[in-house]
């Protein structure tokens, strides 16, 4: 079966009513490049959010760099515009400034605000049932937090992530082939032999069809799914080995289709009597 992505997009203005004098002053960045843990107001929102979810007993979120440069983008545009949006005319999504900033993710989500300092924006992001939401996200553990100040005005953007581990297709098979084997299953991508190449390939194949398998034997059990993480089986899976019916297995790792902006490891698990 395959695992439904979520894209989920809140915003959130400052009610604070402030007078500045009249200016001309460009949006300023608060992120340095060179400033490799983001800028002092950026590290207080993500403090102040890991410190929410910690009392909650949830994971604290890492700093990723490359969802923190997404965030600078769009906190970019937002200060341009003076006004806030997830996506403004002519500007890529939210997953596709993601994935273009070169983060690998299942789940992605934002939260935007405008606001005089970094706790107020805090505190309006706690007070609204969607943004604390997407704060608190047990699924999410990355964050991109970026802030850019325009004629005294803070432009935040916080981008929430569920980072999906770099592996090579090799990878991805070998992983799965060890949680098999740990079943009792012999794996067909731990042996030389020519049969067991061939049903290797198959399973290849096998991951890019939407129904059926290939090869020339045919198994007693296929099943195709997609993940974000290859720590365990899925259920069904571990079902149909417990019953001892199936005596080898061969894994079969294929690419996500080139158009979609989310990743995840695409798998098929051929079992054989």
């Amino acid at each position: 079966m395959r695992q439904v992505k979520q894209l989920r997009r809140i915003l959130l203005k400052s009610t604070l009513v402030l007078t500045f004098l009249a200016s001309a002053n460009p949006a300023r960045i608060k992120a340095e490049d060179s400033q490799s843990n983001g800028s002092i107001e950026e590290r207080y929102l993500l403090e102040a959010a890991n410190r929410e979810r910690m009392q909650r007993g949830l994971q604290p979120l890492h700093r990723d760099p490359a969802l923190a440069r997404a965030a600078a983008f769009h906190a970019r545009q937002m200060a341009d515009h003076e006004d806030i949006s997830h996506e403004f005319p002519g500007e890529p999504d939210l997953a596709a400034r993601a994935s273009t900033a070169g983060v690998r993710f299942s789940l992605v989500s934002e939260n935007v605000a405008e606001g005089p300092e970094p706790a107020v924006i805090q505190g309006m992001w706690m007070e609204s049932e969607g943004h604390r939401e997407n704060l608190l996200d047990p699924n999410v553990n990355a964050a991109g937090i970026a802030i850019v100040e325009r004629d005294g005005q803070l432009f935040a953007v916080e981008d929430f992530a569920s980072i999906v581990e770099d592996l090579t297709l090799d990878q991805q098979e070998a992983t799965v082939a060890t949680l098999i084997e740990s079943s009792g299953i012999p794996v067909a991508n731990r042996l030389a032999a020519q049969a067991a190449e061939a049903a290797i390939q198959a399973a290849r194949q096998t991951c890019t069809l939407s129904t059926g398998s290939t090869g020339s034997r045919k198994p007693w059990f296929v099943m195709r799914y997609t993940a974000a993480s290859l720590t365990a089986l899925p259920t069904p899976l571990q079902t149909r080995i417990s019953t001892g019916k199936y005596h080898q297995a061969a894994v079969g790792a294929c690419a996500s289709p080139a158009s979609s902006s989310f990743t995840a490891y695409n798998i098929a698990v051929l079992l054989y009597p």
